[in-house]
C-alpha cells in the first residue's frame, strides 16, 4: 500500500487478468502497478502545448480491455424514442467529425498535498495527472439526437456511461453527466475515436471514449459500452461513492454515511502548478525562468497567473498562452516569467485566477477522498550557484 493511502471498499471480482497490458513509456512515474496508474515528470509535461500521447497520464481502475475495433459496438438506450446500436464504422461515417483541444485532469491531481495533511483514500498522485490533447470524434449530442432523446425533459435527466472491462470497485466503470450538458453542442462533448490525430491507444480508451471538456476526468469514460438516458445519476460506485468532496470532519470511520449527502463532482476548478524549477533544485547564476500550467473548468478562461518569491507578500505577473474554441477555453494555459535572480533557499509560489475572479486558496482543503486540491503551488529550497570567480 502506498504511503497515505487507505484501502478502497470493493465489490469487484477478486482476480483480474493483467496479461494483456500495453507497453508504456519508461519516462512515466508509476504510482501504482496494478491497475497501472502513472503520470509524466513535470519537466517533460511542460515541453509541449499538446501533450504527446505517450506522456499523457494513465488512470485505470482495472486491466486494459482487449477490444477488436472491427466488431466493437456501443448501445444507446433508456428514455429514448428508439434504442440504437452503433459500431465504430458508423460512428466515423454517419456522424460529422469534430475536434476539440481539451485538457483532462484527474480529480485526484495533487493528492499528495492532501496526504501530507492527513491520510486520504486513493492513489497518491503528484501534480502530473493532467494532459492537453486534440480529441476527434462525433458529438454526443448528434448521437443522442439519432436515438431521439426527450429534449423537453433535458433539465431533469442524466446521461449515464458504462465501460467495457473489469473494475476494482464495481462490476464495470460507470459515470454520468446531466443531459443538459450533453445536448448543448457548444459544450463539445465527444464520443472520441482519435487523440492527437491518431487512433486512440488502448490506454486512452480504444476504440471509443467519452470526452467531456471542462469536467473532471472521471466523467470521460473510456472503452464505452453503453449510454443510457435516465431520470437519476449513474448508480455506479464511481458516481455515488467516489469523486466527491466530503467535509473535513469526515474520515474513514464515518464516510459511508456522507457519500449520498454530497454532490458528484462535475466542473473542474481553477488550478495552477509550477513545472520548472523543482523543489531542491540548484540553478546556475543569472536570470531564472519559472514555467508552469494552469487550467479551469466549464469553458472559463485563465485570466492571469501570479508568482511570488516572498511567501505571498508581493506577486509578479506572467506571460501566458491559452487556446480558445468558439470563445470557450477547454485547453490548458501554459505560462512563464523570468526574474533576474532568486533569493537563497527560496519558496516559489504560484496562483491563478479564472475569468470569473475565482482563485486558489493558500492552504490545502483536506477531504477524505483527496480530490480537487488547488491550493497555492509551492516549490521549496531552490537556490542558485554563486557567480563568484576565483
Amino acid at each position: 500500500m502506498l504511503t497515505g493511502e487507505l484501502p478502497l471498499n470493493s465489490k469487484a471480482p477478486t482476480k483480474f487478468d493483467y496479461s494483456n497490458e500495453p507497453i508504456r513509456s519508461s519516462e512515466l512515474i508509476v504510482q501504482k502497478d496494478l491497475p497501472f496508474n502513472a503520470e509524466p515528470p513535470l519537466k517533460s509535461l511542460i515541453q509541449h502545448y499538446i501533450t504527446p500521447t505517450e506522456l499523457f497520464f494513465k488512470r485505470n481502475h482495472g486491466p486494459i480491455p482487449l477490444i477488436d475495433g472491427s466488431t466493437y459496438v456501443f448501445k444507446v438506450d433508456g428514455l429514448v424514442e428508439k434504442p440504437i446500436v452503433v459500431d465504430l464504422h458508423s460512428l466515423k461515417t454517419k456522424f460529422q467529425k469534430h475536434e476539440v483541444a481539451a485538457v483532462i485532469q484527474c480529480a485526484g491531481n495533487r493528492r499528495d498535498g492532501l496526504a501530507n495533511v492527513k491520510k486520504v483514500k486513493g492513489v497518491i498522485w503528484g501534480p502530473g495527472t493532467v494532459g492537453n490533447a486534440v480529441w476527434g470524434g462525433a458529438r454526443l449530442s448528434d448521437v443522442l439526437k439519432e436515438a431521439g432523446v426527450p429534449m423537453g425533459l433535458a433539465s431533469q435527466l442524466h446521461v449515464a456511461f458504462e465501460a467495457y472491462g473489469d473494475s476494482e470497485e464495481d462490476t464495470c466503470y460507470g459515470s454520468s453527466i446531466p443531459l443538459e450538458m450533453a445536448i448543448n453542442p457548444s459544450n463539445d462533448v465527444l464520443l472520441a475515436y482519435e487523440m492527437n490525430g491518431c487512433e486512440l491507444t488502448r490506454d486512452h480508451g480504444f476504440p471509443c471514449r467519452v470526452v467531456v471538456p471542462g469536467v473532471i476526468g472521471a466523467r470521460s469514460v473510456k472503452y464505452l459500452s453503453r449510454i443510457t438516458i435516465q431520470s437519476e445519476e449513474s448508480q455506479s460506485f464511481y458516481q455515488k461513492m467516489d469523486y466527491k468532496v466530503l467535509p473535513p470532519y469526515v474520515d474513514e470511520h464515518n464516510a459511508d454515511e456522507w457519500w449520498d449527502k454530497m454532490a458528484a463532482l462535475q466542473e473542474m476548478i481553477i488550478q495552477s502548478v509550477i513545472c520548472e524549477p523543482c523543489s531542491g533544485q540548484v540553478l546556475p547564476p543569472g536570470p531564472v525562468t519559472i514555467r508552469g500550467y494552469a487550467l479551469c473548468g466549464g469553458g472559463k478562461g485563465v485570466d492571469r497567473v501570479d508568482v511570488s518569491l516572498d511567501n505571498g507578500l508581493t506577486w509578479l505577473p506572467t506571460d501566458r498562452y491559452q487556446a480558445a474554441t468558439r470563445n470557450k477555453h477547454y485547453a490548458w494555459c501554459l505560462w512563464k516569467t523570468t526574474v533576474d535572480s532568486i533569493p537563497d533557499n527560496c519558496k516559489i509560489i504560484c496562483r491563478a485566477f479564472d475569468t470569473c475572479g475565482n482563485t486558489q486558496p493558500e492552504f490545502p482543503i483536506w477531504n477524505f477522498r483527496g480530490v480537487m486540491n488547488n491550493s497555492w503551488f509551492v516549490v521549496e529550497n531552490v537556490r542558485q550557484q554563486s557567480n563568484t570567480k576565483l
